[in-house]
């Protein structure tokens, strides 16, 4: 990142300003936060006080506006998305223009630009997606592999992450926020398992994999999981008393139980590694030399929340802690 110009679009958000945090202590010599969001702009620019962001308005839903942006940097990560699952299933067209053809925006840009690196930031949501939400990443992930075979100049490879602690929307502070309205929170199965990382551990494993990537690849953290419901109750201990109630709401259309961060499909082709499982295209992506896996370096099976969730409560209280959370 040393002397580099660096786009982050959608950086605004949680993950752009952690992003920022991490990427100011390596000496570039710009990053340039691409959203829309005025509000979150002046915050951030009030926040971090450092004459080497500068700030754009514009979508990515715009071809000229993220063409423009693009002129003369190195490195765009892409954090663009429309995520919230209700609003992607009340208004799929909205969802599309975003988290597919925005990106394909970004994916012209950037070789129009030749642009060194493009990462994606895609979610576990892309596996088996019954959702909209879901399938729209899903397909985005393919148009950023594919990209790889439209030029030479610019190396795109996406990661993926499970459930990022405390970024808005999440569910703890929706938890936190019910508690001092209600004194209750909601859920809606004590079974369910989710994959959970803060995102200080996600912006840095998502540096890393600039290291080790080739061209095409999925990155796929190693996440700890755990049960909600475990989540719920560290909540309640912490922000409620002895009256706040857990209460059980019916589950929301295509929520599953469990979730997957690599399909059964995926783990065919699919390298373990320290940090990642790094999940290597079905599409042949020119000059790509990627290494041959054996049944010992592979992943044997899917990878489900559910298969390595725990219950423990006192990793979980680390973890939220870590994630800004004075519990």
């Amino acid at each position: 990142m040393r002397n580099k110009r660096i786009l982050i679009t959608g950086g605004s958000g949680s993950w752009g300003q952690e992003l920022t945090r991490q990427i100011l202590s390596k000496d570039p010599e710009q990053i340039v936060i691409f959203s829309r969001n005025e509000a979150m702009q002046v915050a951030m620019k009030i926040k971090f006080n450092d004459s080497r962001i500068k700030f754009v308005i514009g979508d990515i839903r715009e071809p000229k506006a993220i063409m423009e942006a693009c002129e003369g940097i190195n490195y765009v990560i892409n954090c663009s998305a429309l995520k919230h699952i209700d609003v992607c299933e009340k208004q799929p067209r909205e969802a599309v223009k975003t988290n597919i053809y925005g990106v394909q925006n970004v994916i012209d840009a950037c070789i129009a630009n030749c642009v060194e690196v493009c990462i994606h930031i895609s979610s576990d949501k892309a596996c088996n997606p019954n959702l909209i939400y879901g399938q729209t990443k899903a397909i985005s992930e393919r148009l950023i592999i594919e990209a790889n075979n439209q030029t030479l100049n610019t190396d795109f490879f996406c990661v993926r992450s499970g459930n990022i602690l405390g970024s808005a929307g999440s569910v703890i502070p929706i938890w936190i926020k019910q508690i001092a309205e209600q004194n209750c929170i909601y859920l809606t199965n004590p079974l369910m398992t989710r994959f959970f990382i803060t995102v200080q551990d996600a912006v840095s494993l998502t540096l890393k994999a600039m290291n080790k990537s080739d061209r095409g690849e999925v990155f796929v953290f190693r996440m700890p999981s755990f049960y909600v419901q475990s989540l719920s109750e560290l909540i309640v201990d912490y922000y409620g008393d002895s009256k706040t109630k857990i209460k059980k709401l019916d589950p929301r259309p295509g929520e599953s139980v469990n979730e997957l961060l690599v399909t059964e499909d995926e783990a065919e082709r699919t390298l373990v590694s320290k940090d990642y499982f790094i999940v290597y295209p079905l599409i042949d992506v020119k000059t790509a030399n990627y290494p041959k896996i054996t049944n010992v370096t592979r992943l044997k099976h899917e990878y489900s929340s559910g298969d390595v969730a725990v219950y423990d409560k006192d990793e979980l209280l680390k973890l939220v802690q870590k994630a800004g959370y004075c519990l």
